[in-house]
């Protein structure tokens, strides 16, 4: 679109294809010049938080209501990021830092994929063991909030669990649809979600355990996911792509091209790289996600980078 502003107040937009002009005088055409102008600057853009962490790997990412994030290495450590970036170790000494969320009492609760085992770690830092048993490669962790009650996505077992206050491990979904189930979210309505690591496919999983198809994304296997307002985004792992799906199915790519890069910036010139967990601000128009930058050999890296989200014009 081509704007022209002339001596008398008047904007002419002219449409190329068209041939077509029309006039906006006044007051309606400093309205159309803001919105413009709003429109324009309305981009999803990434950065880097942490800058690039030398020999770790990339787990689940989430963050608490006072706004530091929690993120896991695949190893044995979570750290902490301020808002701002300040980055430090949080706890030490688990097995396979995969999944994580944060409980209503603002523990951090994490599953370790090689030990079978959910982890409870309070506000210092201090860790307990949570579920000991009747784990099978645990990843996701989700939380109902209206009632407490945790919910883990078993990998290798192909099956979401329910987790008693006592630890103690019950059945909830099993499905020929899961496919090394990984991350899982709830929406607004207490649903579950969950997205597979060995394929595309995003299930919905009402709360008596009932698994369906809910969308397919990408071309490759997906990684974890987080709900905000009305909507999902979602980590393309394979793919280094992040999409945004909502509630009614449709889903747009918001930022990579399918190729592997390391870029920041908007969304056409970002690059992303293995992008694993994701977290939701809970209420700042903001991502933070995970990504793993290493080139195929030793040593390993990462990187944490936050998400400023689109917005929509005043």
């Amino acid at each position: 679109m081509l704007t022209l502003i002339d001596c008398v107040d008047t904007i002419r937009v002219a449409q190329a294809l068209r041939r077509r002009v029309r006039q906006i005088t006044g007051a309606a055409a400093l309205i159309a010049l803001f919105l413009a102008s709003a429109s324009a600057h309305a981009q999803v853009e990434i950065r880097s938080l942490s800058g690039v962490i030398e020999g770790h790997e990339v787990g689940g990412v989430t963050i608490d209501m006072i706004g530091n994030i929690y993120a896991a290495d695949f190893g044995d450590i979570v750290w902490r990021l301020t808002p701002e970036g300040e980055r430090r170790e949080f706890a030490s000494g688990l097995y396979g830092t995969a999944g994580n969320a944060i409980d209503n009492q603002g523990n951090l609760l994490q599953t370790s994929f090689y030990g079978d085992a959910l982890t409870r770690i309070d506000r210092k830092g201090q860790a307990t063991p949570f579920v000991t048993r009747g784990l099978n490669r645990p990843v996701g962790v989700a939380i109902d909030k209206a009632t407490g009650t945790v919910y883990v996505a078993n990998c290798r077992a192909n099956s979401i669990v329910k987790v008693g206050s006592d630890g103690t491990v019950s059945a909830f979904a099993r499905s020929p649809l899961f496919n090394c189930p990984y991350g899982i979210a709830f929406d607004r309505e207490r649903n579950l979600y969950a997205v597979n690591y060995q394929d595309n496919r995003m299930m919905k999983v009402d709360p008596q355990g009932r698994v369906a198809l809910f969308t397919t994304l990408s071309q490759k296997g997906l990684a974890h996911l987080c709900f905000k307002k009305d909507r999902f985004y979602v980590t393309a792992f394979w793919s280094h792509e992040i999409y945004e799906v909502r509630l009614d199915k449709t889903a747009k790519r918001i930022l990579g091209t399918g190729e592997r890069g390391l870029a920041d910036g908007t969304s056409a010139s970002a690059r992303l790289s293995f992008p694993m967990g994701i977290a939701c601000h809970p209420w700042a128009p903001r991502l933070y996600v995970n990504e793993d930058v290493n080139e195929g050999a030793l040593p390993r890296r990462s990187i944490i980078r936050v998400i400023t989200l689109e917005q929509p014009a005043p």
